[in-house]
């Protein structure tokens, strides 16, 4: 009787619509974090269960988030057709260590939407495997490894600014490229910096509005406490800054100006941040 994988009892991925501004593309974020794959030791997706969900996906946009070490080139192979052929446009982020298969999904992005983050690893080498047989057979595994190999060497070739010759010595070698290794390669078109996003906004701006982050955790600045944050995100909160900035120097001039006082007037005890804290609890129509 033939084995069976083990099943596991919910998916090891996750596909979430995301959440954008009004009048923004609508989008679908997809997180490829485990084995791709059957694997019989650790979490792994199939083709069969993305791809169905993939063809369900109706936004303008799907997001896919990368942490994997591969796994299965067939079905790398599936997931990355169905997504080349998917209407939507495809963006790829590598957030964590992501090799061999994984990476030929993650250029399934379209041109000038694969982003790597600066402090991970993109890893590629020719395709591997496990074969019982004499020798005859041992030779005729090793053609079929290298057939899935040139495969593998079509989608990188159709994006890396480098010969085929310095591709397959890359591959010979097993080559864990950082980031600025794929960029000048062309596997990535983007390097994304989380130090930078997390500078974006000072404690000042965070105190004035509510937030009182922990001084003493490890000493770092109060968002690289937390997650990163995207450009986009970072262009919106220099925005909310210089508005709360406005706010406090108008605040400033008027405290400036003693209003004449009236029977029954008590004296102001409140400074302009508390002001402003107060106007923006407020509730807004």
């Amino acid at each position: 009787m033939r084995r069976q994988f083990p099943r596991a009892d919910r998916p090891f991925y996750e596909v979430k619509a995301a959440t954008r501004a009004e009048g923004e593309p609508t989008a679908t974020d997809i997180w490829i974090y485990d084995v791709i794959g059957d694997d019989w030791f650790d979490p792994s997706l199939t083709a069969k269960e993305l791809c169905q969900t993939i063809a369900a996906i109706t936004t303008d946009e799907i997001v896919l988030h990368f942490n994997s070490p591969g796994g299965s080139l067939s079905d790398g192979i599936a997931i990355y057709n169905a997504l080349i052929t998917h209407p939507a446009r495809v963006k790829s982020i590598v957030e964590g260590w992501t090799g061999s298969i994984a990476t030929v999904v993650a250029l399934a992005a379209d041109r000038g939407d694969v982003a790597m983050f600066d402090n991970t690893m993109w890893i590629v080498h020719h395709p591997w495997g496990v074969k019982v047989g004499n020798a005859a057979e041992m030779r005729t595994y090793a053609d079929y490894l290298d057939r899935c190999s040139a495969l593998m060497q079509r989608v990188y070739m159709d994006r890396v600014t480098k010969s085929e010759d310095e591709l397959v010595a890359a591959l010979d070698a097993e080559t864990y490229f950082d980031a600025a290794q794929a960029a000048e390669w062309g596997f990535v078109d983007e390097v994304l910096s989380g130090r930078e996003a997390a500078a974006a906004c000072d404690r000042e701006r965070l105190e004035a509005l509510g937030f009182s982050p922990d001084p003493h955790y490890r000493c770092r600045e109060p968002l690289a406490i937390g997650r990163t944050i995207s450009a986009e995100s970072e262009g919106k909160l220099r925005d909310a800054g210089a508005l709360l900035d406005e706010v406090l120097s108008t605040l400033d001039s008027r405290a400036s100006d003693p209003a004449p006082a009236a029977s029954g007037d008590a004296s102001c005890t409140l400074d302009s941040k508390a002001l402003a804290a107060i106007r923006l609890a407020s509730p807004r129509h």
